[in-house]
């Protein structure tokens, strides 16, 4: 399996000649209000991949991106969902062969096995982690995931986990502006979080997302760290990781 990271959330996995793109996000415009500008450059991709199977965790605008399925699904392309967002996703996209899972339902397709399993979203929308995995390499996908007490079932009911791909940004929202109540609460896994969520699920490496792209003073405020608090907490953990910057592969 080929692996390279996207903007934010996003990864591209190609696999038996076969793209998957999980989360994969363009357009960050419609939450500049609470999100801020991009401090870095997003990267294109659109233009450039053909996508056989698309995913996302939830439909936050910087997780589920409408033109990207537009731009990117093949013509015989599958969008695959989680049945929990199923009567959501068909509001907004037609014409399209989706696949609908139940969590812990799997669906394979030339050698490649998809599942989504438990997750729970820091303000309360639906939303589920992917577990993909070919004949080589498995890999778990977070999305925005908070902390929740079943990364030890997780870990135990799926063995192997090669990538665990999860939020280490510990974002404090303040979305008052969209009619949600200020709490100081994280609404996404901190860093230590993930090293241990990644720990439980027995991953062999953590690789980080959702941080560093967006702050936002009043609205969206993030746990900021650097390499050596990154290399400090997989000591005090026990977990190894990997960093991929936004367009970096992992083969």
């Amino acid at each position: 399996m080929e692996i390279q990271k996207l903007n934010w959330a996003g990864i591209k996995l190609v696999s038996n000649n076969k793209t998957v793109l999980i989360d994969a996000v363009e357009d960050f415009s419609y939450y500049k209000p609470v999100l801020g500008d991009a401090v870095d450059q997003l990267i294109e991709f659109s233009d450039d991949i053909q996508a056989d199977y698309i995913l996302f965790t939830h439909l936050h605008l910087d997780h589920f991106d409408k033109s990207v399925i537009k731009k990117c699904l093949k013509k015989d392309g599958k969008v695959i969902v989680y049945s929990g967002l199923e009567p959501f996703v068909k509001k907004y996209i037609e014409g399209v062969e989706m696949i609908v899972l139940d969590l812990n339902e799997t669906f394979t397709e030339h050698d490649i096995t998809f599942k989504p399993v438990f997750a729970m979203d820091g303000v309360g929308e639906i939303q589920s982690s992917w577990i993909v995995y070919d004949q080589t390499t498995k890999i778990f996908h977070g999305g925005d995931t908070i902390w929740h007490n079943q990364f030890w079932k997780l870990g135990k009911e799926n063995e192997h986990i090669d990538y665990a791909f999860l939020p280490v940004n510990g974002v404090v929202v303040n979305f008052e502006i969209i009619g949600l109540e200020y709490s100081p609460v994280p609404a996404s896994l901190n860093l230590k979080e993930a090293f241990a969520a990644a720990h439980l699920l027995h991953a062999k490496k953590l690789v980080p997302i959702h941080y560093d792209l967006f702050v936002h003073e009043k609205f969206y405020i993030p746990q900021v760290f650097d390499d050596n608090e990154l290399k400090e907490t997989s000591e005090e953990v026990g977990q190894e990781f990997v960093v991929l910057r936004d367009g970096e592969m992992l083969i």
